[in-house]
């Protein structure tokens, strides 16, 4: 499941401010390696000072224990015994129950003859097509989270009662076979003084081994439109709005691939149920295609899709909007009494002339699909316009006697309030319609 930060909306009102139109957004899997190096490194250890007065009080007295040195240095006496240890692994001090300060000891940490090299384990991550470091902003826990690992397994229990693995781990581009010499090579090419822009060691000097392990980063791909062009724009999303400044080492390698994403659906039947997925073409990109284009979608796919959506029960051709940039709904007054349920979601749709559809599986490479819904029927524009009435009168807490009063320019207004199934406003008018009947007959 994808957990992204990218804020839909907001990148859609974004973009629409730029003059884009916003149609769907893909999602693909760029393959990086986590490379698990033991290195030797000479960057100054933060505890440097206090492994020099352990050293002194070696040399004062050899016979001082752990927690003679802690009481005269006023420490704990677990960090002496960790920084004894580490010197010891460092060649620096040796001896058990006496301690002696070795020569590469007096060298480095005494005379400051010699650089003090520490040997410890560093991970690396690097690009998985040119072997590149990434950016150090890339090893925040929010994206070393979202990396996926080749030998990592999610469990579920599906619908049936039985348990299935699913690996997360699926790059779309292939990663280049590791080559050591090109690892080292990228590594140390960077400069000393960019070091740390790259999450490289300041102090690295070598790196004695290397293994590694497979992974792929998320990235997202807008698909849109403006004026009479069609654009693709590549997003990080774990920004708010998509600023790919994190990512942009990797846009310039898979720059003529994401220009020709499009947008499919993909429909099968389980189980004797129609099923449909919104899908990217990335299993077939670089297959050539014909004239510009965001998506290429059957009639009859994009029947099966919307109807399962917004629970409608038939649709026709002239109640669908599909075209080589944008899928939709032409609502029609036969349409919207064919929708079974959820009809006032749907109606919201319709006030904003638009829905966005997400998968959050994203198994099929696509993230979010924008649906347009647009009407020419009378009926259907009245009905909006009762349905904002309500939802109006709701947030401001209007009185029943005035919302009715609204209600009744409407000569539909019946209709309209059984299809919202406000019955209990119907009522009242009822009851309100029959006392001024009464009250006439009075008179």
């Amino acid at each position: 499941m994808a957990l992204f930060n990218l804020d839909i909306e907001r990148y859609y009102q974004a973009k629409n401010e730029e003059g884009f139109e916003l149609k769907s957004i893909a999602y693909l899997q760029y393959p990086i390696y986590c490379i698990h190096a033991t290195i030797l490194d000479s960057t100054p250890d933060p505890l440097e000072k206090l492994d020099k007065a352990i050293i002194k009080c070696i040399i004062l007295n050899n016979e001082m224990s752990s927690l003679d040195i802690a009481q005269f240095l006023s420490v704990q006496k677990r960090g002496v015994e960790l920084r004894v240890e580490q010197m010891k692994s460092e060649g620096l001090i040796k001896g058990e129950n006496s301690l002696n300060v070795t020569e590469l000891g007096r060298d480095i940490l005494i005379f400051s003859k010699e650089k003090r090299l520490q040997k410890r384990q560093q991970n690396f991550y690097l690009d998985g097509v040119d072997f590149k470091p990434l950016s150090s902003e890339l090893y925040s826990a929010k994206y070393l989270k979202s990396f996926f690992n080749e030998n990592e397994f999610t469990y579920y229990t599906n619908s049936r009662g039985v348990t299935k693995s699913y690996k997360p781990f699926k790059p779309n581009i292939v990663h280049e076979p590791l080559i050591k010499e090109k690892v080292l090579e990228n590594i140390f090419n960077i400069p000393i003084n960019e070091r740390e822009s790259w999450a490289i060691p300041l102090g690295l000097e070598e790196i004695e081994t290397i293994d590694f392990t497979k992974m792929s980063m998320p990235v997202l791909v807008a698909l849109l439109k403006k004026e009479n062009n069609l654009f693709r724009e590549l997003l990080d999303p774990l920004t708010v709005i998509g600023d790919s400044t994190k990512i942009n080492s990797i846009e310039s390698k898979i720059y003529d691939k994401i220009q020709k994403i499009e947008l499919r659906i993909n429909t099968w039947i389980y189980d004797e149920k129609e099923n449909f997925s919104f899908a990217s073409n990335w299993t077939e990109i670089d297959k050539e295609t014909e004239g510009e284009r965001l998506q290429f979608v059957t009639n009859e796919d994009l029947k099966k899709a919307l109807k399962e959506i917004y629970f409608i029960e038939t649709l026709s051709d002239v109640n669908i909007i599909n075209t080589d940039f944008e899928i939709g709904l032409n609502v029609t007054e036969e349409l919207i009494h064919n929708i079974k349920s959820n009809r006032r979601e749907f109606l919201g749709n319709l006030l904003r002339t638009r829905d966005a559809f997400i998968d959050f599986s994203t198994s099929q490479g696509i993230w979010v699909v924008f649906i347009k819904f647009i009407t020419e029927s009378e009926f259907v524009k009245a009905l909006m316009e009762i349905f904002y009435v309500l939802k109006t009168a709701k947030t401001k807490g209007l009185k029943d006697d005035d919302v009715i009063r609204k209600l009744l320019e409407y000569d539909i207004y019946r209709k309209a309030l059984i299809f919202l199934e406000e019955f209990e406003l119907l009522e009242k008018i009822d009851i309100n319609q029959h006392m001024h009947k009464e009250e006439l007959v009075n008179e």
